[in-house]
């Protein structure tokens, strides 16, 4: 018996996943998703043919759409469901996740509500009702079995994803500002920001992202708009979702996409290259800008680039994504979770892919490992060595005013953007600084 779970795209049906008795998957393109002038495919490893794509293809695809390790683990024991089984999962919660697709039910945009998290947890002080939904998510991500709540997001990382209604109660694509609300979308209508709360085992983690993010705005790569939230005592990161749009009619769009990891056909478990198993490495991340514009591309080396200077060593294939949207071809991503290792030494100081040849710290990245990365690229070594060297400049110009936009917003502690922001020029400096060895 061969059982058919349908993909959506808004309330058109995109294809088919197929499981077969043997458990093997399959996907195919339903004729009228073929027909459509502006579609797009669900992966750079599914084009768009009239063909069933194969297991080995699929399989990684949507395990790349699940969160992993413990916020799977609990989100399946809640379910009551083996963490393993990947199809009977997504039908649960592949409601609102990463990209414009939805799982499983068709989608009713009449049937979209936001209810607000003051509402939800029976508080009138947004504060609180904030920190009563991270302690929630502690027992059931992403509020999995509350009515009308089918969400997932992609990672290891607790979090959580919120619509911002302004002051008329209307979801808006922003950060949140003054007299806006944080609201709970249900029923498949689309969260606008990801909210990643503070981590007792990475002090100063919220600082230090929104630092990383808005120095890398500064100097010109294109990032996710990031800012500080309070929740009475806990604060986290707040970011806004770079696949929402607004159309010109004003309703609410998703945009597809896809990270590095699903682009290849690699499974969740190896986004890092390390292991036994390896995964992409900087060849193959860099590789997989030949689907993407010229200028996309040199984007991704500036992507890439920046990550060795702000020492992110969890930079990993599925912390870079490509953009999938209606009537056009693949595009880069935003920049998306940065934050430099350097203020804690009991986590991974080595960067997730190795570097000519070698896993390597960030203060042993010398001249000859940016030669290797450029032909590998298939750039001029000089070229890319100005390149760094211009990024540098640019961090240290920009260092000082970041700093005080992040240090001045509410809830930021002032010393650990100092911290983060130290640790991180005294890294470039030190890579510039070798530049011609």
């Amino acid at each position: 018996m061969i059982h058919t779970f349908p993909i959506w795209f808004d309330a058109l049906h995109v294809g088919d996943v197929t499981v077969d008795g043997n458990g093997a998957l399959g996907f195919l393109y339903t004729d009228s998703w073929l027909a459509t002038d502006d579609a797009f495919p669900l992966s750079l490893t599914l084009p768009l043919k009239n063909r069933i794509h194969p297991s080995e293809t699929v399989s990684p695809w949507l395990a790349n759409l699940l969160p992993e390790e413990e916020q799977l683990y609990s989100l399946t024991r809640t379910l009551g469901i083996d963490h393993a089984d990947t199809i009977a999962v997504l039908n649960e919660i592949g409601g609102d996740m990463a990209g414009a697709l939805s799982f499983g039910v068709r989608p009713d945009r009449s049937a979209w509500t936001y209810t607000p998290l003051t509402d939800f947890y029976g508080t009138g002080d947004p504060e609180v009702a904030l920190e009563r939904h991270f302690q929630d998510l502690a027992q059931r991500p992403f509020l999995v079995g509350a009515e009308g709540v089918r969400q997932s997001l992609a990672g290891g990382q607790r979090k959580t994803a919120l619509a911002v209604l302004d002051a008329n109660g209307a979801p808006v694509i922003r950060l949140p500002e003054g007299g806006d609300v944080l609201a709970i979308p249900r029923n498949g209508a689309p969260s606008t920001v990801i909210l990643k709360p503070d981590n007792s085992a990475l002090p100063c983690i919220v600082e230090n992202e929104v630092y990383c993010l808005r120095l890398a705005a500064a100097i010109g790569i294109a990032s996710a708009q990031a800012t500080v939230l309070t929740a009475c005592n806990r604060r986290s990161i707040c970011v806004l979702r770079y696949d929402r749009r607004e159309s010109r009619s004003g309703a609410m769009q998703r945009i597809h996409q896809e990270d590095f990891a699903q682009a290849n056909g690699i499974p969740p478990g190896r986004k890092y290259e390390r292991g036994t198993l390896r995964g992409p490495d900087i060849a193959t991340l860099l590789g997989t800008g030949r689907h993407l514009p010229p200028s996309d591309a040199l984007s991704l080396l500036d992507q890439i680039t920046f990550n060795i200077l702000v020492a992110n060593t969890d930079s990993h294939a599925k912390n870079y994504s490509v953009l999938l949207p209606v009537g056009t071809g693949p595009r880069l991503a935003p920049l998306y979770d940065v934050s430099t290792a350097l203020p804690w030494p009991h986590i991974v100081q080595y960067f997730a892919q190795n570097i000519a040849g070698r896993k390597r710290r960030p203060a042993n990245v010398d001249a000859r490992h940016w030669d290797s990365i450029a032909v590998t690229a298939g750039y001029r070594p000089t070229d890319v060595r100005k390149r760094v060297q211009d990024l540098v400049d640019d961090m240290v110009a920009h260092r000082i005013s970041v700093t005080e936009v992040v240090a001045a917003l509410p809830g930021s502690a002032g010393g650990y953007v100092d911290q983060a922001a130290d640790l991180i020029e005294e890294n470039a400096l030190r890579v510039a600084g070798r530049l011609r060895l």
